[in-house]
């Protein structure tokens, strides 16, 4: 006899509020819950388990579960930095997303059955077995069957161990085959484990599936093609472990004071750089000398953020340099992960599709050299990004006037970025601007909350990295913001505004 997944009453009630409330509707419906007093973060949690759920993966990795889930982490930590004028709204775009995808028919409605047959009686060990082989083998139904009982009987570590096994070769062909298990593994963080089993199990389906690229449509065919290549090049990065000594035992975990010159010269090396794939070798380098894990992905970061000032892409989804070494920093933290995979991790940042590709967009110069920006009050400088960003008249990702890839920022953007560069380097307080940015980044939905979990990156990100160079970071989250916030369409503001107004 088939059972499909239930929750507990109070929470079967929120995900079939968001399963079965039509579209049309569920902007009204969500504020009116809210106001009764609704808990936002449970419903936030219904959000990310209707999703689960009740969505299918679609042959790319644009849909389903994939974005929703990896954006729970970013919502949360931008609804609790937000005020309380703010504070719904990207609660109320999460519940909007993941009920878009479960009505549209190529995700939804789908029906997760329950695994009532498992044989719990086995050892952490035997269902991590059974997972990875189940993924390694393309058997998604067994592969989903393991995760339930990996979620039960270990810890979060082994788990992300496990499936590293997958994704840190995949990650080549596609960002997401690493990103969205520890991004799934952050929105269990976020909302409660308890609800991993469910969480978990498209993670392991999207990583046991045969990728199907021609699906990917804003890759041409070269890209393709190179993804493929460095797919099967995956050995050069372990070489580059190989040939620079890497071990537990020279390489460090902690950073620490003593470390500053040498991140500041890897972040300089990396940030001047005009050919992204070329970063990996610097990483074993700079690791080979010593540098720690946390070194080398502070540095990576800094780095990172410079390249993203650099590139004058105008695509909203370009957030993955950002996302891509909050995650690396994510996985650094857990003892149960071996240190060859937290350093090919680091090594292999750099050939990740959706950071590689920006090779053709480091034409910017970010430096500022107006004297007269830095003489600007706080106030003045925020009301200027603000109406700049407002001021931007922004492209039509349905309509668009070249492939997504090749969108070129409008000088207003520049503009934009080089206020808030300003408004960092004469320290005012960071806090303002990404409030700012924050608030105005949950008007859009766009970019399906690729805005969200830069902010929440660059965020985290600026309060670990060490003064003087982590406001490369305010910047970026500006910059996107920039970006992000005119593009259009934009459906569930202004659904939200005349509800609220009603």
């Amino acid at each position: 006899m088939v059972r499909l997944v239930e929750f507990e009453a109070a929470m079967e009630e929120r995900v079939r509020f968001i399963e079965d409330t039509p579209r049309d509707q569920i902007i009204e419906k969500s504020i009116a819950r809210l106001n009764a007093g609704e808990d936002r973060k449970a419903l936030v949690a219904a959000a990310a388990l209707a999703v689960s759920r009740s969505t299918e993966l679609p042959a790319d990795h644009h849909g389903g579960p994939v974005h929703p889930t990896a954006g729970i982490h970013a919502v949360i930590g931008m609804m609790e930095r937000l005020g309380e004028a703010d504070r719904d709204l990207p609660v109320l775009q999460c519940v909007a997303l993941a009920n878009k995808h479960i009505h549209l028919p190529s995700m939804g409605p789908a029906a997760m059955v329950s695994f009532d047959d498992l044989n719990r009686d086995v050892t952490a060990e035997k269902a991590l077995a059974r997972l990875e082989k189940a993924m390694f083998d393309r058997e998604p139904r067994l592969a989903e069957r393991a995760m339930t009982l990996a979620c039960e009987k270990a810890t979060r570590g082994q788990i992300l161990e496990s499936l590293l096994t997958i994704s840190l070769r995949r990650n080549n062909l596609d960002d997401h085959y690493f990103l969205y298990p520890i991004y799934a593994m952050r929105a269990a963080d976020a909302i409660g484990w308890e609800w991993a089993p469910i969480l978990m199990r498209p993670v392991v389906r999207f990583l046991s599936r045969h990728a199907s690229f021609d699906a990917f449509g804003e890759f041409d065919e070269a890209s393709i093609t190179e993804g493929i290549d460095l797919y099967k090049r995956f050995p050069e990065l372990e070489a580059l472990f190989d040939e620079h000594g890497l071990s537990a035992e020279r390489v460090p975990e902690k950073t620490g004071a003593h470390e500053t010159a040498a991140i500041e010269a890897l972040a300089e090396e990396m940030g001047r750089v005009s050919t992204i794939a070329a970063i990996p070798e610097m990483v074993a380098r700079a690791m080979g000398q010593g540098l720690s894990l946390e070194g080398t992905c502070e540095a990576m970061s800094l780095g990172g953020g410079r390249i993203f000032l650099r590139s004058h892409s105008n695509n909203p989804f370009d957030v993955h340099i950002h996302t891509g070494i909050a995650a690396r920093r994510y996985l650094i933290g857990f003892p149960e992960v071996s240190f060859r995979n937290k350093a090919l991790a680091l090594i292999g940042w750099a050939w990740s599709y959706e950071v590689r590709y920006l090779d053709h967009t480091l034409t910017w110069d970010w430096q500022v050299g107006d004297d007269a920006l830095s003489k600007a009050g706080a106030d003045e400088l925020l009301a200027g990004i603000e109406s700049g960003i407002l001021g931007i008249d922004g492209y039509d990702v349905t309509n668009l006037p070249v492939a997504i890839n090749h969108l070129v920022a409008f000088d207003a953007v520049h503009d934009v970025t080089r206020l808030a560069e300003a408004y960092m380097k004469a320290g005012h307080d960071p806090e303002d601007l990404f409030r700012l940015t924050t608030a105005l980044v949950s008007r859009e939905d766009a970019s399906e909350m690729h805005a969200y979990k830069l902010q929440q990156a660059a965020w985290e990100e600026f309060h670990i990295c060490r003064e003087p160079w982590r406001w490369v970071h305010a910047v970026s989250a500006v910059k996107q913001c920039a970006v992000v916030v005119p593009t259009k369409p934009c459906r569930v503001y202004p659904e939200i505004t005349l509800s609220l107004a009603a």
